[in-house]
């Protein structure tokens, strides 16, 4: 359980932490991660992102870091469902659904994740996804984890608690290896 939760924790963290007493996250514009410089909105509408937004983010990136093998799309799930009907100008997917088990589903080639982290809220000027080479952002967990067993606080209740500590941190170190997704 105590897996489950940190994961979690630790996702949220890495995906919208202020940097402040917790990770930076990849949707936060933040200098000493990644900048507005990094933001993409061209051919967006204020409520949906163009097949076309999402080709210039791909080629936002510079070649070395689109050919890697840890680049990937970042959205959330509803977001992703919208992205799956989009189309190019000769009505075909842009989605490729993985033809095995062990295949990801892509978009121009590139393998999606999926983080309910990340913002599905389609409004202006937020970010929506995004793409990158996620080996540069670098995650240092401490070996300082301990758990706390509470027996007499819950007592009268003739149960136990827990209390988890984990020490860990993360941020963005190359900012040229990501593009985000952003609305108009």
């Amino acid at each position: 359980r105590f897996g489950v939760i940190f994961g979690t924790t630790e996702e949220q963290a890495f995906m919208t932490g202020t940097g402040a007493g917790q990770p930076l996250g990849l949707f936060v514009a933040n200098a000493n991660g990644l900048n507005t410089d990094r933001d993409l909105s061209t051919g967006n509408g204020t409520t949906t992102i163009s097949a076309d937004n999402l080709r210039r983010n791909k080629y936002n990136l510079k070649a070395q870091y689109r050919s890697r093998p840890s680049t990937r799309w970042l959205f959330n799930r509803t977001v992703v469902r919208d992205i799956s009907l989009l189309k190019d100008g000769d009505g075909q997917y842009l989605w490729r659904a993985g033809l095995a088990g062990t295949d990801p589903d892509t978009i121009e080639g590139i393998p999606v994740l999926e983080s309910e982290y990340a913002s599905n809220t389609m409004t202006t000027g937020l970010y929506v996804g995004l793409i990158g080479d996620l080996s540069q952002y670098y995650i240092v967990d401490s070996l300082a984890f301990s758990i706390q067993r509470l027996v007499e606080l819950y007592a009268a209740t003739n149960e136990t608690g827990f209390i988890g500590r984990l020490e860990c941190d993360g941020k963005p170190v190359l900012s040229e290896a990501f593009s985000r997704v952003t609305l108009a």
